[in-house]
């Protein structure tokens, strides 16, 4: 008797130090900055957790000018500079890190689109190591999205180009499928995405595309857009 109450108790120790273990193992963190999370923080979406109203401040994440109307209709998650723009180049060397995805989750959350809006990765124009954001990110809205657009050229680097120059390299730079022998009321809204917009003229010319073959362009979605005073504008 004495032997089987030393094993129950035992045995109760092993079960409470075993869902201890499990608790720390799983306990909540921010995606980000690794941090644990406290209680009564935002539930999990998708078996990820919100950043940490830390990490929210810090880089800016859709506290302010994220979504405007030129060049056309957008909606980003911060402004592509200082701390926000290290993260988004650290998310674009691991797209598929537990980082990528939150922050795809968080703009999501942020910028819900309307239902029936359908989504259009801007495709990169390198066939080899391509940016694999815009598809990654248009999955994480949940709803459907198609590769309408593709690239016909390549054209030059746009790093050092300024906005008439992009334009002008860009033209006639994407072909999109022709949209269905349908009424104009009946045809399906299309939202652009990109991880970052610049000077528009990538979006600019893909709406072109999409205009041209009968696709209205309702604008863009992305995660970080340049601030006008670094465009020189």
């Amino acid at each position: 008797m004495h032997f089987a109450e030393g094993t129950g108790s035992s045995g109760s120790v092993i079960q409470a130090l075993l869902q201890a273990a499990q608790s720390f193992l799983i306990q909540p963190s921010c995606p980000i900055c690794r941090a644990s999370l406290a209680e009564g923080h935002p539930p999990m979406i998708a078996a990820e957790h919100w950043p940490c109203e830390l990490c929210i401040e810090e880089y800016g994440l859709g506290r302010s000018d994220t979504s405007g109307t030129e060049p056309l209709p957008w909606k980003a998650l911060g402004t592509y500079q200082g701390r926000f723009r290290q993260l988004v180049l650290k998310i674009k060397q691991q797209p598929q890190s537990r980082t990528g995805r939150a922050v795809i989750q968080l703009l999501a959350k942020v910028h819900s689109l309307p239902k029936g809006v359908l989504l259009v990765p801007i495709p990169s124009w390198r066939k080899k190591r391509g940016n694999p954001l815009p598809n990654l990110i248009a999955a994480g809205f949940g709803q459907p999205s198609t590769m309408l657009l593709h690239r016909t050229q390549a054209g030059l680097s746009q790093h050092h180009l300024n906005r008439s120059m992009r334009m002008h390299n860009l033209e006639g730079a994407f072909h999109a499928a022709p949209a269905p022998q349908t009424s104009l009321q009946s045809k399906t809204t299309v939202w652009l995405v990109d991880d970052i917009l610049t000077t528009g003229a990538t979006a600019l010319a893909a709406q072109k595309a999409l205009n041209k073959a009968g696709h209205p362009v309702g604008g863009i979605i992305c995660l970080g857009r340049t601030p006008a005073k670094r465009l020189g504008r």
